[in-house]
Parts: C-alpha cells; structure tokens; sequence
C-alpha cells in the first residue's frame, strides 16, 4: 500500500449561506429514496494542475465565496439531518478545511493509488464515512501540493445528494466561482414523486477491509470487447454492458479461486430515475433519484460473457416494466429475487453494486476558472465490491474504480481476460500536459 502524503491543515471553518434561507424552507422534507439510502459520506476529489496567475490564497477566497453563495440556493447541505423524515435547513453551513500536502502533484499522477489521498479529507474518511446525526451535510477539503496543485474534496451526505445531483451542484458552484451568465439552479422535488414513508427499509452497509484498483480501457479495446460479447440476442451491446459483463465474470471467478467453489450471484446496477418517473423529473433535480435493477448468474453454471450480457439486458426490460412500481411498493431500492432472497440475507451470494457515470461531463461542469481538473477519483476505503465506471479525463476511454476483498483482489488483478482488454492503474501523465505538476 502506497503511503500516504503528508498534509498539513491550516485552517478549519464553516461556510454559511451567503442568505439566510427562508422561515418557509427550513424544513426540508426527504423523499422515500432519501431515506433508503446510505447515511454516508460520499467523497469526490478534483485534482488540478498550477495555475501561476493565481496564488492559494486567492484561490482559497474564491472557493469559499462561491461556496456561500451557492449554499444560498442548496441551502439543505448548509443544514443538519434532524430524523428519518426532514432536514433542518438552520444555515450553520458546510465544513471547509484548507491544507498543505508535503509532496507534488506528479506523485499521484503517476501512479493514482487513492491510499496517497487518505489525509486529503476534512475528517478521518478512511476510517469511518458514516455521517453522524447532526454532523454537516457537507464537508470539504482545499489541498495545495508544492507545485502550486490543488485537490479538492467534496464529501456530500448521501441522504440527499446522489450522483447526478453531485453534478449539478458541483455545476452551479463553479459557474458562481467563474461569475459565469448561465445561473445553476436546482429543483428539490423528489419528495414530491417519492413521498417519504415511515415503513422505509435501509440499504444495508456492510464495512469491511477492502482492496481498492484503477482499470482503464482504451477506446480500440472497448470496441473489441463490444464486438466479442455481441450475440444475435443483443447485437449491439453499450460499453457499459460489455465492461460490465467482463468485470462481473472476472469478478465471480476471483469468488470462485478463493473460495474453492462457485456461489451464485447477484449484480445491482444503478439507474438514474429521473426521466422514467411519474412524471418525470427535471434534470435539474436534486435528490437521491436512483434505483437498482438486479440481473442474475447461478453458480451451477459459468456464464460466457454474451450470457451476462444477456442478464443485464433482461434486468433492464424487466426495470422499465415494472421496477419503479416495485420500489415505491416495497419500500426497499433493492428487489431481491425470491430463489435467492435467503441466500442473500444469509451473505450466502456473490454480491455486486455497478454504478456509472460514463457521459457525464464531470470534467466539464469543474472548472473554478483555473481549468478543468487533470483527474477526478471516488475514494472507498471500506465498502467492498462496489465497481464505478467513469470516462477518463481526455473522454476516450474508461476508467473502472473498483474494490474487493483484498483475497479476491488478489486473483482479480491477475485475470488474463481482463488483462487482454485492461490495463492496471496506468499513469495519468500519459494523457495530461505535466507543465506545473
């Protein structure tokens, strides 16, 4: 494990809104997705290059004035979960914290091990990313390397922010920052189509020691692997499907080498609800509006990869049947299949999350003023067997975050299948101009 860069924090505050919010707004209702979901800390890091025109501490006083003044229109991250139901928007703030790392931009660029990265957090993240009853629903962290570099971590409470609501936010605060003419607002409606209900059942959180990798995927091999899981069943499968069914595959037969048989497995894939709600969300919506379809491989057989890609595929039909109205029935993001169900709650199942972020403009929408970051990464120290897909920063590949036990990591990084389509943790200089790192 790499060691991490050491940092030094130099300041610690509370950034309020740049208004007070309303009498009439103060109580924030949550929605049934709200309340299924984590109450964690998702954490988020940009990193970017030096910009010699700007020095930290201008940089430092942009960040938290744009910061306040976007809270002013977010204003339920600048509040505190008040209980299952509601979110006191009471404007005591979002937690910012400005450091200094003993080391180089470079050091990470080259081999992007998000260990280095363990002090780049505005609290012991690694450690435990539960987020407390009355703690901020936001926490932050400005991290200025040798070189003039900057990363900044944003840790939102998945209470209420999803990954696309991650985007909007992170959108309207740069947007502010730059003084741009486009304003970002967002919509909080979700409470309205997901009413919250007091018979709710939780995502489980399973911590546990965990082994994280970076895999990238090139565009030629992405379009080879496209071409080998094609069938006359799905003939033209996405590159999320193909790299999913690769990973999965891959994935099992670490299971399987390390357990010494196969067990059968389940795959959770989220989805973005939005346009498929009745009626439908505004696509600036902010608020957990994912669910998950669960496609299914049994361990009595090894499934080629156009089989799983077939499963994921069936998965999908069977979601926009009848999926949403499942969730809001049962009250449960996660529909467990009824032949497996005891399996599963006996942890008796090779059990997956896939999240994908492929096409969003991450890159794009996080731009302070300074330029777009030369990398992004979701540290996870501690949920195994949570995979994320995302587009590298140049947009023509894929980048797979992904964690396992560190037993089956073990077999999973060495995987000849994968390894003929992936390579492990490539440098980002490759792609990236390394002037002022």
């Amino acid at each position: 494990m790499e060691r991490a860069l050491e940092v030094l924090v130099r300041a610690r505050e509370s950034i309020k809104p740049a208004y007070p919010t309303p009498e009439h707004l103060r109580n924030f209702k949550l929605s049934l997705m709200d309340q299924i979901n984590f109450p964690v800390y998702v954490s988020t890091i940009f990193l970017y290059k030096a910009d010699g025109n700007v020095k930290a501490d201008q940089i430092s006083q942009c960040l938290k004035s744009s910061l306040s003044k976007t809270l002013t229109k977010f204003y339920p991250l600048a509040g505190r979960v008040k209980d299952d139901f509601s979110i006191d928007c009471n404007d005591e703030g979002a937690e910012y914290v400005e450091a200094f790392a003993n080391g180089f931009l470079f050091e990470y660029l080259q081999k992007p091990d998000q260990n280095l990265l363990r002090d780049f957090h505005p609290f012991n993240y690694a450690e435990s990313p539960v987020a407390s009853n009355g703690g901020p629903m936001m926490r932050m962290q400005a991290t200025f390397f040798k070189c003039g570099g900057l990363a900044i971590t944003v840790c939102t409470c998945h209470k209420l922010i999803d990954g696309v609501s991650l985007g909007i936010f992170v959108n309207s605060w740069t947007t502010t920052a730059r003084a741009g003419n486009k304003e970002v607002v967002p919509r909080f409606v979700a409470s309205t189509i997901f009413p919250a209900s007091e018979s709710f059942v939780p995502l489980p959180l399973h911590i546990s020691p965990v082994q994280a990798n970076r895999f990238v995927f090139d565009t030629k091999k992405i379009d080879r692997l496209r071409a080998e899981v094609s069938s006359a069943s799905v003939p033209r499968p996405t590159r999320v499907e193909a790299l999913t069914a690769l990973i999965w595959k891959c994935a099992r037969a670490a299971s399987r080498s390390n357990l010494g048989y196969s067990r059968p497995s389940l795959s959770a894939h989220a989805i973005n609800v939005r346009a498929v709600a009745e009626p439908p969300l505004p696509d600036n919506s902010v608020g957990n509006s994912v669910a998950y379809l669960m496609a299914q491989a049994s361990e009595k057989e090894i499934e080629t990869l156009q089989d799983l890609v077939c499963s994921l595929r069936k998965a999908k039909a069977e979601f926009r049947r009848n999926g949403l109205k499942t969730l809001l029935e049962n009250k449960s993001i996660f529909d467990i299949p009824e032949s497996i169900k005891d399996k599963f709650e006996k942890d008796e199942i090779d059990f997956y999350t896939f999240s994908s972020i492929v096409n969003f403009p991450y890159y794009e929408v996080a731009d302070f003023g300074w330029g777009k970051p030369v990398h992004l990464t979701f540290p996870n120290y501690l949920v195994s067997n949570l995979i994320m897909l995302m587009d590298t920063n140049d947009g023509k590949g894929i980048e797979v975050l992904m964690t396992l036990s560190p037993e089956d990591m073990a077999f999973f990084e060495r995987d000849q299948e994968l390894l003929a389509f992936a390579t492990t943790n490539p440098s980002v200089l490759g792609y990236t101009n390394t002037s002022k790192l």
